[in-house]
């Protein structure tokens, strides 16, 4: 695409100039910077649609621009409107000109899902896991994926991840990359205060808690404090059940060991009220301990070194604690109200047989003798009072039957609640593995989809489709490259299994999945985690850029040697937030990034606008790249610059005005008096 005169406009008049090898020589950049020079030509660099707009319409305007390829972009969800359209906003019939209108100028096209879908786990802050909410992004992005095979050229279907929420220390804090460690923190002291979820693998619901918040628990008395009271030599030795005692096991009431490794066994939970208190004479009460996040830390290694197939992670050791005080809550409240049952209810079944006895001698003697059978009530201070013996024990049956019927009904409630403590700490999960397996899912769902969509319309597109998600915001989970990594390779991973049902042989699943589940790379997204990075002492702002440039790459690498990477957003700002500046005017290492992807093969690149360049961003990116895509002139050097700031309040003023535009030409005074 060459301009070859001055002409782009009917202001303008034309400077013609012999084409010459100077065409291939980039011009240096407005700011009198260099351009990159990594040869990535207009064909292989596009822009987003404007998402405000028709998309027809919106389509015409970049092809009139000179765009090579475009993104279709949707900000609507449910019902669209005219503000924030969605792809059924758009009908078949537009849907077959869209397509056709970029097949004639031969651009290609992709399509990016709406951004109200944030994740495909289906999470929610405030209700954890929700069905519901997952099946609904899946329709927002099944519709994205239908308007693709109809109205793009093919390529991905982009969608933002945003799984869950999770602290970005915990995993990221001391992540070693060929070598070197990189050090990343969502803020300060979030080690320490950052919130820790666990969900129900059940219902999805989510128990979270502060990392600073301090748990107690009941003290009990362990076999290193048995033997320093009594003197008595256990530790090595075994009980009667042939356990092997440990300075760390609790004493039992029958000093038999209870091992610490039983507290989370269903099975084992009688044993847990085996244990023995530790009693304060001096404050009458039994001790407690506090519990700080540090330990439950230690108590995960402690039983990953012991339980290597069965591992626990610190929050899913704090929930199944907290779920262990409630069962032993629950349950002795039960016990509490049970203790006497047994006799409560053998002395109801007495006093029955002695009211049923009274009542029928009551009836059958005569009435001068009836008031015999009286016994007295009351007594003491309160005066004495005569009462039938019938009366008397129909009362006590009365009470009798009130007070078994609350046993049951409290013991009873207890137990349920002991019921539901219990299975809700086997059913303890950490938000990652529940959230995994529901992104995948999804995943499949859609890949699966995509691929029925492409075989159905095949013979209309011109590249392959495929479902591709985006890091995004660094604290969620798929924001990371090697998270996104492990999102593909569980979906790709679940569409294979879902294939082979289906009757499809493995190797062809392997090859569909592969083909149709990909990623797209953001690195406006990617930089992102700039601000998380941790700087090292006296370490100066250009080798903090060096080194978070070699951090990226080598991410980026990593997804490439895997085969997931496939679409890429070039976008650029200042670490902080996502505001879609031109590449090369904030501090992303685009420029490092996109020599890489060069060189790898990669063309399917896509420049996303923001709020103040959406007309220039094509011509400076361009630009940036050292592309001889200029017009020939004479007399002076061109810029890019000159096609986009050439009238109406640009730096640049046009050529050549007329009408309204142009100055009097009539003769007159330097002084500009009239002559007349």
């Amino acid at each position: 695409m060459i301009f070859p005169d001055n002409y782009y406009h009917v202001m303008d008049r034309g400077y013609f100039s012999e084409e010459d090898s100077r065409i291939e020589e980039p011009i240096q950049l407005t700011t009198g910077e260099k351009p990159w020079n990594v040869n990535l030509s207009p064909q292989e660099v596009g822009t987003s649609l404007n998402p405000f707009q028709h998309q027809l319409q919106a389509l015409n305007a970049k092809i009139k621009e000179g765009a090579s390829k475009v993104e279709f972009e949707f900000f609507g969800t449910g019902k669209g409107n005219k503000e924030r359209a969605t792809p059924e906003s758009f009908d078949k019939e537009e849907r077959r000109e869209m397509r056709e209108l970029a097949e004639i100028n031969e651009v290609r096209s992709s399509t990016h899902a709406t951004v109200g879908v944030e994740g495909l786990a289906g999470f929610n802050p405030q209700r954890g896991f929700e069905e519901q909410t997952r099946n609904q992004s899946i329709r927002e992005v099944k519709k994205a994926i239908d308007f693709a095979s109809e109205a793009s050229t093919g390529g991905a279907v982009v969608l933002h991840t945003g799984e869950w929420m999770r602290p970005i220390h915990d995993d990221y804090s001391k992540e070693v990359v060929n070598g070197e460690e990189y050090n990343f923190t969502g803020y300060e002291e979030e080690d320490k205060r950052a919130p820790i979820m666990v969900v129900d693998g059940r219902t999805g619901e989510l128990m979270a808690m502060r990392k600073d918040t301090t748990m107690y628990e009941p003290k009990f008395e362990t076999v290193a404090d048995y033997e320093k009271k009594t003197g008595k030599k256990l530790i090595g030795t075994k009980d009667k059940e042939g356990n092997k005692y440990e300075a760390n096991d609790w004493i039992g009431i029958k000093e038999e060991a209870i091992k610490r490794d039983w507290e989370f066994d269903t099975d084992r939970t009688s044993m847990m009220f085996a244990r023995v208190p530790v009693w304060n004479q001096e404050k009458s009460n039994f001790e407690t301990e506090p519990r700080k996040w540090e330990y439950f830390q230690e108590r995960a290694n402690e039983w990953n070194k012991k339980h290597g197939d069965k591992r626990l992670t610190p929050e899913e050791i704090f929930a199944k604690t907290q779920y262990m005080n409630q069962v032993l809550q629950t349950k002795g409240s039960s016990l509490f109200y049970a203790q006497r049952y047994d006799s409560e209810l053998e002395y109801l079944q007495e006093t029955r047989k002695a009211w049923e006895f009274y009542k029928k001698l009551h009836e059958s003697l005569p009435e001068d003798e009836k008031r015999l059978l009286v016994t007295r009530k009351f007594g003491g201070l309160i005066p004495e009072k005569n009462v039938p013996i019938k009366d008397y024990l129909k009362r006590e049956v009365t009470e009798l039957e009130n007070r078994v019927r609350h046993v049951h009904e409290a013991s009873a409630a207890a137990d349920v609640q002991t019921r539901k403590a219990q299975d809700a700490m086997n059913n303890v999960m950490t938000v990652k593995n529940y959230g995994l397996e529901r992104s995948a899912k999804s995943l499949a769902d859609l890949g699966i989809h995509t691929w029925q969509k492409y075989e159905k319309n095949k013979d209309q597109l011109k590249e392959e489709l495929y479902i591709a998600p985006e890091n995004w915001q660094p604290g969620q989970f798929g924001s990371h490259p090697d998270e996104l990594l492990e999102m593909v390779s569980a979906g790709r991973k679940e569409m294979i299994e879902r294939l082979t049902k289906l009757n499809i042989n493995k190797r062809e699943a392997e090859k569909l999945a592969k083909k149709h589940i990909k990623t797209t790379l953001d690195t406006g997204h990617l930089n992102l985690w700039k601000s998380h990075m941790q700087r090292k002492n006296n370490e100066s702002e250009e080798d903090f850029d060096k080194r978070f440039s070699k951090w990226a790459v080598s991410k980026i690498e990593n997804l490439h040697k895997e085969g997931a990477l496939g679409h890429i957003h070039l976008t650029d700002n200042f670490g902080y937030d996502d505001e879609h500046l031109t590449i090369g005017k904030g501090n992303a290492p685009v420029k490092e990034i996109v020599s890489f992807l060069k060189d790898k093969g990669y063309k399917d690149f896509i420049v996303e606008p923001g709020s103040f360049n959406a007309q220039t961003i094509m011509s400076e990116t361009w630009s940036r790249m050292g592309s001889p895509v200029y017009r020939l002139s004479s007399g002076h050097g061109p810029r890019f610059t000159n096609v986009h700031q050439r009238h109406f309040g640009y730096q640049s003023p046009p050529l050549y005005v007329v009408g309204a535009y142009s100055p009097v030409v009539d003769d007159k005074t330097w002084s500009e008096v009239q002559l007349e």
